[in-house]
């Protein structure tokens, strides 16, 4: 259950209110007055918070005036509709509006000292378990990353036509990219100290069939440096999950899909087999390390095209400008009407006296309650 919260001006009031309760079918709308605006508030069920949004943005509402606020209520009675006499459908709109759904994805994205912090220890992480060939280490590292933040900020950015979310997500996704490159390749570089059994490089080869351009032995560090048909169907299937638990504002579930897209892993066996390639001239090496790149690629390019599809899929569109201003808010205005209510004004007929005290009380009330 969702209640909403819209803010419009003094002559706009009846025209909003009549399209709430005549259009869309709401019940039960409470208007209130502050000094300079008209609230209208309402509770609407999850599944038809996208249909309200749209219409009322379709009237103007939080794009050419006023605003619309939205929040969760974790209970509320008596019960909008029971489940016996609800409509038995199956739901494909997002759960969440469109502008709740931009809000966390935008927030994931952001390049911040956290994000950065999270990406340089799942790095290290990711590395250490190469080297190890310890599976769970590797899990780990891919929890902790955040790389598929910026990977969603890409479709949805797309799919809303929001061209700085899209640039936003490019753009951290490239720097979290670079900094497990480079973690990568410091590790490459100590891997005479970290790794001490024997020369790294010796084992690989001996795992490596450089003429085929595949592992012989299957450990964490060869089985990433090709990919085949199974891996394009994890990638296309973790793009779609991942967009769909965005949408129903469930992000546990974003958990098993950081897990079964497995970024990070081969973002720094890229710079580790190049670096350590490069350094004792394998061929090997650059195989793994380059195999990794096309594993990457092939995953990040994937993902954002399944989830791009997915949000299509869910009716996710183009976000409105957020433009929303309006005089009421800079300049005061007197009310119009001295009523709240929804009565025509003819038949509308105050009775003497008690109105305006119960008037004035309300306002005398509002403007202590809104004081600092």
């Amino acid at each position: 259950m969702k209640q909403v919260q819209v803010t419009v001006p003094y002559e706009k009031t009846e025209a909003v209110f009549d399209f709430l309760v005549d259009v869309l079918n709401i019940k039960n709308v409470v208007r209130f007055t502050t000094d300079n605006a008209h609230l209208l508030q309402f509770r609407i069920a999850d599944d038809t918070i996208n249909d309200t949004l749209e219409g009322l943005k379709s009237r103007g509402v939080g794009v050419e005036f006023g605003f619309i606020d939205i929040w969760d209520l974790k209970a509320s009675l008596p019960r909008e509709v029971s489940e016996d006499t609800q409509e038995k459908r199956i739901q494909r709109e997002a759960t969440l509006a469109v502008e709740e759904i931009y809000d966390n994805v935008k927030k994931q994205a952001s390049l911040s000292f956290d994000f950065i912090a999270f990406i340089i220890f799942a790095a290290v992480m990711a590395g250490f378990g190469l080297l190890q060939n310890n599976i769970t280490i590797i899990v780990a590292s891919m929890l902790l990353s955040p790389l598929m933040g910026p990977m969603l900020a890409v479709a949805l950015g797309y799919v809303v036509g929001d061209r700085q979310l899209f640039v936003k997500g490019t753009t951290t996704e490239l720097v979290a990219l670079g900094l497990s490159f480079g973690i990568g390749i410091i590790m490459g570089v100590l891997t005479p100290i970290l790794y001490i059994e024997a020369p790294l490089m010796t084992v690989i080869e001996g795992q490596w069939n450089t003429s085929a351009w595949a592992p012989v032995f299957l450990t964490e560090i060869t089985r990433r440096g090709a990919f085949s048909p199974l891996d394009v169907g994890v990638a296309i299937f973790s793009g779609a999950a991942v967009a769909v638990s965005v949408t129903k504002g469930d992000m546990s579930s974003l958990v098993g899909v950081a897990i079964s897209a497995a970024l990070m892993p081969p973002a720094v066996n890229v710079g580790m087999m190049i670096t350590l390639g490069l350094i004792n001239g394998s061929l090997a090496g650059l195989q793994i390390g380059l195999g990794s790149l096309a594993l990457l690629a092939v995953n990040i390019i994937l993902i954002d095209v399944s989830a791009v599809i997915m949000f299509k899929i869910k009716k996710l569109g183009v976000i409105a400008d957020k433009s929303a201003t309006w005089r009421a808010v800079t300049q005061f205005q007197k009310r119009k009407s001295s009523s709240l209510y929804h009565s025509p004004a003819a038949s509308f007929k105050p009775v003497e006296g008690k109105e305006e005290k119960d008037t004035a009380a309300a306002t005398t009330k509002n403007k202590v309650n809104n004081s600092p």
